[in-house]
């Protein structure tokens, strides 16, 4: 067929076997809307929990800085340590990449979830006087430890 020939688009033969091409609702559609929407619900929940856990972080460093007692602090450092797990194995991805020649490993750490990992330095820069507290406590502790025995 010569480029400066028109021809019709009707007259121009299929080279199929005359199967209709599968449409964009075709068998697969609803496994992927569902995956997709389970996704999406299990992203809100995190970002939910997340949310949660900062907020009750700040009520219970509150407490903490108003009374600066054992239980409080133990409920703070719980808090703590639940949003730093939760953060650390959704939020990041670490991969090892083994060196050349000299045989040298290498971890690679990269942010997956970046909405999460400023939640958490947020957190950690807000929550620096009570971590201070925290810190103090835990001095004094020993310290009345080390009287003990």
């Amino acid at each position: 067929m010569r480029i400066d020939e028109k021809s019709d688009s009707r007259s121009i033969a299929k080279k199929g076997k005359g199967t209709p091409a599968k449409g964009v609702a075709g068998g697969s559609a609803p496994l992927f809307a569902g995956r997709l929407t389970a996704v999406a619900k299990s992203s809100a929940e995190y970002q939910g929990e997340l949310q949660r856990l900062k907020d009750e972080i700040d009520k219970a460093g509150d407490a903490l800085e108003q009374e600066p007692t054992i239980a409080n602090f133990k409920v703070f450092r719980e808090l703590l340590g639940t949003m730093a797990r939760k953060v650390s194995a959704e939020a990041y991805r670490m991969e090892l990449l083994s060196g050349g020649i000299a045989g040298r490993a290498h971890e690679v750490i990269a942010v997956v979830d970046k909405e999460a990992d400023l939640l958490y330095h947020l957190v950690m820069r807000e929550q620096k006087d009570h971590i201070r507290i925290v810190a103090q406590i835990i001095k004094i502790k020993g310290l009345v430890v080390d009287f003990l025995l």
